[in-house]
C-alpha cells in the first residue's frame, strides 16, 4: 500500500507540481478516499481516470484563503503608478493573481485597486486563474461566508457586496473587473494562452507545494509574463517556506562583515545589553545582527550557502530571539544537504515564535509571526525522516 501511494503521489507531482513526502501518505490516502472511498491506489495506477485525478489533486492541495489575507503585502502596490503607465499604453491595467484558489485574491485586488484609483469604473483587468476546477467555479459564483470575510469592514461589505441569504455576494460592479481561467503553472505556457503581459503578478502561498526545480520554473515563467516596469509579488510563505536555492559551486564567499552597508532599522533602540564578540562600539549588536542577516539572506538567494551559513549564525549569535534569522539559517544548511542541522534550526525557529510576540520592532524583520511559523512547518514536511535513505529529498 505505501509503495502504492508513492506511486500515487509520483502521478500528483507529474500533474500539478505538488510534492508529498513520506510522511504525508496518510493524508494522501485520506484524499483518496474522499475522492471514492471505495478506490484504491492501486486501481487509479492501474486506470488513472482524469477526472479522478483531477479530484484527487483539489483535494491534496489546502485551499487556506480570504480577503484582505496578509494585507501588509498589498500595501505597497503603486496602483496610480501602474495605472498611468498602462493608460499610457492604452490599455486598461493589467494584474493576474495566480493560483487564485476559491477567488478571495482575485476580488481583493480587484477592491484595492479600484479604491486607490478612486473610480466606480476603473480600467483594470483581473484574472484569477488555478489548476481547480471547483475551485473556480466557486470563485465564478462569488458567494464568500463569515471566514472569507471576516476582515472586511461594514463599508466594504456595503459598497462591493450584497446580501445573499446567510453569505454576502460580489456585487456586479466588483464582478465585471475579473474574470476567471484554467492554467496549470507547470504545464502550461506564461502567460496563460491568450493573454498579454500584465503589469501586476501576485502568487501567494503557491510555490510552498513546489520542490526547487519547480519553484524555480514556475517563478522564470512568471517573470515573463510581465510588462515592462511590471512587478511579480510572491508571498512572504513563498520566499521563505519554499525550498532554498540550490548551492553554487565555488561561489563567491560573501562576510557579514565586509557584505552590506550597515542600514538603519526604524523602530529600533540601541542596545543595552553587553556587546557580542565581533561588534563594536560603533555598531550595536543589534545592528551588526542586522547587517549579517542582510548579508547572509543576499548570499542564500545567489546560491553561495556556506557563506549564508556564516553570516546567519553570527545575525543568531548577536541576536539569538529573532524567529526569521533562524529560519534563514535552517534554509541554509537545507541548501547544503545538512539535514539535521536544517531540521533543528527550523524547530528552533518555531520555539521562537512561541516564546516572543511580536510586539518587539524588529524581531520576525517585517515578516508575521504566523508566516514564519507556516513556512517552518512547510520545509519541515519537505524534509524526510531522520531514518530515510539518501538525501532531504
Amino acid at each position: 500500500m505505501t509503495d502504492d501511494l508513492r506511486a500515487l503521489a509520483g502521478i500528483v507531482h507529474c500533474i500539478s507540481g505538488v510534492v508529498l513526502r513520506d510522511g504525508q501518505m496518510a493524508s494522501l490516502r485520506s484524499a483518496l478516499a474522499r475522492v471514492d472511498p471505495q478506490l484504491t491506489p492501486a486501481e487509479l495506477i492501474r486506470d488513472p481516470d482524469p477526472t479522478q485525478l483531477e479530484l484527487l489533486v483539489d483535494e491534496v492541495v489546502i485551499k487556506e484563503t480570504f480577503f484582505l489575507r496578509h494585507y501588509e503585502e498589498l500595501e505597497g502596490i503603486d496602483w496610480p503608478g501602474k495605472a498611468a503607465r498602462a493608460a499610457a499604453a492604452g490599455r486598461p491595467l493589467r494584474i493576474w493573481s495566480a493560483g487564485c484558489s476559491t477567488g478571495e485574491e482575485v476580488y481583493t485586488l480587484a477592491v484595492l485597486a479600484a479604491e486607490a484609483l478612486g473610480d466606480d469604473h476603473p480600467p483594470i483587468d483581473v484574472l484569477g486563474t488555478d489548476l481547480s476546477a471547483p475551485a473556480l467555479a466557486f470563485a465564478e459564483r462569488g458567494l464568500y461566508g463569515t471566514r472569507s470575510m471576516r476582515l472586511v469592514d461594514r463599508e466594504r461589505r456595503r459598497r462591493w457586496f450584497v446580501a445573499g441569504g446567510e453569505r454576502l455576494r460580489v456585487g456586479e460592479e466588483l464582478r465585471v473587473l475579473v474574470r476567471f481561467a484554467r492554467h496549470n503553472m507547470v504545464h502550461d505556457p506564461f502567460p496563460p494562452e491568450g493573454e498579454a503581459p500584465f503589469d501586476l503578478i501576485v502568487c501567494r502561498n503557491v510555490l510552498i507545494y513546489f520542490d526547487g526545480p519547480t519553484v524555480a520554473s514556475v517563478t522564470a515563467g512568471l517573470r515573463t509574463a510581465l510588462a515592462p516596469g511590471a512587478r511579480l509579488l510572491l508571498g512572504t510563505v513563498d520566499r521563505l517556506g519554499s525550498p532554498p536555492p540550490v548551492a553554487v559551486a565555488r561561489a563567491p564567499r560573501l562576510h557579514a562583515d565586509r557584505a552590506a552597508p550597515r542600514l538603519p532599522v526604524p523602530g529600533r533602540q540601541a542596545a543595552t545589553r553587553r556587546l557580542h564578540p565581533g561588534s563594536s562600539a560603533s555598531e550595536p549588536p543589534v545592528e551588526a545582527a542586522q547587517a549579517a542577516f542582510d548579508a547572509g539572506s543576499r548570499a542564500l538567494g545567489a546560491g553561495d550557502a556556506p557563506a549564508a551559513v556564516h553570516a546567519l549564525r553570527r545575525a543568531l549569535y548577536l541576536d539569538p530571539r529573532r524567529a526569521v534569522v533562524a529560519l534563514q539559517l535552517a534554509r541554509a544548511h537545507e541548501a547544503l544537504d545538512h539535514t539535521e542541522a536544517a531540521r533543528r534550526g527550523y524547530r528552533r525557529a518555531l520555539r521562537l515564535v512561541d516564546e516572543a510576540p511580536e510586539s518587539r520592532p524588529g524581531l520576525y524583520d517585517g515578516v508575521a509571526a504566523g508566516d514564519v511559523a507556516t513556512a517552518c512547518r512547510a520545509r519541515l514536511a519537505g524534509l524526510s525522516e531522520p531514518d530515510a535513505v539518501g538525501s532531504r529529498r
